[in-house]
């Protein structure tokens, strides 16, 4: 059944000479997008955890590197494992922006409601990520922590992951 509750949708802040997309979990770096348009970084944001989105866009409109900013929680990691492979069967490829210098903050903290998962790996594809990603990945889940999008910068590491 279809309903109007799916958010079949894709929000986009355009630049004029993109180089780079950034995918975003939330939609806070959307609301301030000078920055990322003077480094030539299109956002997109699909809802957070509705990534069907992905599935029904045409391979050829990903025409740049494509990067995701997230909570770095359960649920944040979760969904890029999604879009992931939804990706790769488009035989596209994501990169994960991984946290310079994060701030950990307790899972509990303030309206955070994502728990990490009793199984192995939170029960994460670890497959899905970098060996730096799952090495901070199992700090967070040791800790029981987690780390806000929003203290990410993200233009200064994708930029310098340019090859």
């Amino acid at each position: 059944m279809q309903s109007p509750k799916t958010q079949q949708w894709r929000l986009v802040v355009d630049c004029k000479n993109p180089k780079f997309i950034l995918l975003c979990e939330n939609i806070d770096f959307l609301k301030d997008p000078w920055l990322f348009r003077e480094n030539n970084i299109e956002l997109w944001y699909l809802g957070g955890n509705n990534t069907k989105k992905l599935e029904e866009l045409p391979s050829e409109k990903i025409i740049y590197p494509i990067y995701y900013v997230c909570d770095w929680d359960y649920h944040g990691l979760d969904i890029y494992t999604r879009i992931k492979k939804i990706l790769a069967k488009k035989e596209k490829q994501i990169k994960l922006v991984l946290p310079n210098n994060p701030m950990l903050k307790p899972i509990n903290s303030g309206k955070h409601h994502s728990k990490w998962r009793k199984e192995k790996f939170s029960n994460l594809d670890s497959i899905c990520f970098t060996k730096e990603a799952q090495h901070l990945i199992k700090i967070l889940i040791d800790k029981n922590k987690w780390i806000e999008e929003q203290t990410i910068k993200p233009i200064e590491l994708i930029l310098n992951q340019i090859d």
